[in-house]
């Protein structure tokens, strides 16, 4: 299914409502690895209860599955993180200050989304179909278009009493940061991704800030540890509508 970005997908001035976005979204019309997002709008509603627990989120979590299956952008995938980004923005009032468990499940799942569509991810695929990654993907250039307004969800994040928080919140931003338009955020960022590398054991987390530092020109001597380059290679290398028998996308 091929979606024309100019008339699916539209990027807000400011995060919007969840309401807005679960109802004002075609979902029938925005594939996933299981065929249509009909199905997406059944599991956000279930984050959208006030009383939600930690487990009824990790559940409702991995039923969006289907729309990042193997690290893939689909159609319904930038429809869905403006979602997660909305309803967190939508529970502040609610955190006086602090993450709960819920938002902490929210931000990973933004974070890791955010590292499915990174400058990386398309290099990798541009390595692939020539330079051409982005034609004909349309979801991957519309989510990419978002992450300005994603930040704004993110942002709240990167001061929380909880590291655990941080380091989360911080992950997300440090790919998000990768669009131009948040190049001021930078800086700032690069500071918290040297405490990070400084004091922070999650081996995940302390690559994705030691690639960021790396890419925006920071010096990291001194801050990586053994281990901190054992990853595993990223997997989004592909459009779901390429013709793999002329594009092979390992």
């Amino acid at each position: 299914m091929t979606i024309d970005p100019q008339t699916a997908y539209q990027v807000p001035d400011v995060l919007p409502d969840p309401w807005e976005v679960l109802r004002g979204t075609k979902w029938p019309a925005l594939e996933t690895a299981c065929g249509s997002g009909a199905k997406v709008p059944r599991v956000l509603v279930r984050l959208l209860d006030e009383d939600l627990t930690v487990p009824e989120t990790r559940e409702a979590l991995d039923g969006l599955e289907p729309v990042r299956h193997q690290n893939t952008i689909y159609g319904a995938t930038p429809a869905t993180a403006l979602f997660v980004a909305a309803l967190l923005a939508h529970r502040a009032p609610r955190r006086a200050g602090a993450a709960d468990g819920v938002d902490v499940q929210l931000l990973n799942w933004l974070a890791d989304v955010a590292h499915d569509f990174d400058d990386a991810c398309v290099a990798a695929g541009d390595r692939y179909f020539n330079g051409r990654y982005l034609d004909g993907y349309p979801a991957m250039v519309a989510i990419r278009a978002l992450r300005p307004v994603l930040h704004r969800a993110v942002e709240p994040f990167l001061d929380d009493p909880d590291a655990a928080v941080r380091d989360t919140a911080l992950a997300a931003a440090l790919a998000l940061a990768e669009h131009p338009a948040l190049a001021p955020h930078r800086d700032d960022l690069a500071a918290r991704a040297r405490r990070l590398l400084l004091t922070g054991d999650t081996r995940w987390r302390r690559w994705q800030a030691l690639d960021a530092l790396t890419a925006w020109g920071h010096d990291t001597t001194g801050l990586a540890r053994p281990g901190d380059d054992n990853r595993s290679p990223c997997t989004t290398t592909q459009s779901p509508d390429a013709d793999f028998a002329d594009h092979p996308p390992f």
